[in-house]
C-alpha cells in the first residue's frame, strides 16, 4: 500500500515470528531505493521512504531504554559500526554496512536479548487472559442472574475485544518464549 510516491507503507509478518526474515526483507528494500524511515502505527510494519539504492543490513535489539540513557545508547552502537534508524517501545532497528559484526554475537547476549521481552509478553499475555475471565463472568451474571440486556450486550462487545487481544497476546508469548529457549545456556 503506498502513502504517496516517495514513502510506502510494508506490512509485517510480526517481529516476534519472523524477525531475521523482517530484517532480510528490510535490506533488500534498501538495495532497491526504500530505507527504513519507522515503524507504522501500531507496530503493524514499516513506513519506507525513497532514497538512493545502498546494500546495508538491519538489526533488532530489544531492550528498555530510559529517555535520558538514549543518547549514550545510540552511540554505543554508533562506535560499533551501527547507525540509529528507529524504535517502537523498547524494539530497536540499527543499520550498518555488509560485513560489519553483528550487534548480539553469542548465545549469552542473544538469550538477554529475549529475557525481558518474553517476560513483558507473559505479564500483559496474563492481564489478558485475567480480563477474558472477568468478562465472561459478568456476562453469565448479567444474563442468568441479573436478567438485564444491556450489561449482557456490553459485555459481549468486551468479551469480543479481549478475544482480539489475547489469542495475538498468546502467539506473541509462545514465540519469544521459544526463542529464549533456544537461546538459553
Amino acid at each position: 500500500m503506498k502513502i504517496n510516491k516517495q514513502t510506502r507503507y510494508i506490512l509485517s509478518k510480526g517481529l516476534a515470528f519472523a524477525e531475521q526474515s523482517e530484517m532480510n526483507k528490510l535490506s533488500r528494500l534498501s538495495e532497491n531505493g526504500w530505507v527504513l524511515e519507522r515503524f507504522s502505527r501500531f507496530g503493524s510494519g514499516f513506513i519506507v521512504r525513497r532514497g538512493p539504492a545502498h546494500k546495508q543490513i538491519y538489526c533488532l535489539d530489544i531492550q528498555h531504554v530510559p529517555q535520558k540513557d538514549e543518547k549514550e545508547y545510540h552511540e554505543m552502537f554508533a562506535d560499533s559500526g551501527w547507525g540509529y534508524v528507529c524504535s517502537a517501545g523498547d524494539m530497536h532497528i540499527f543499520t550498518a554496512e555488509p560485513g560489519t559484526v553483528p550487534i548480539h554475537t553469542d548465545r549469552s547476549t542473544l538469550y538477554e536479548k529475549y529475557r525481558k521481552i518474553t517476560r513483558t509478553s507473559k505479564l500483559f499475555a496474563i492481564v489478558v487472559m485475567v480480563l477474558t475471565i472477568l468478562t465472561m463472568t459478568l456476562m453469565y451474571l448479567s444474563s442468568q442472574v441479573w436478567g438485564h440486556e444491556l450489561p449482557y450486550n456490553l459485555t459481549q462487545v468486551s468479551l469480543l475485544l479481549c478475544a482480539m487481544f489475547f489469542l495475538p497476546a498468546m502467539m506473541v508469548y509462545i514465540a519469544f518464549s521459544l526463542r529464549l529457549r533456544a537461546h538459553s545456556n
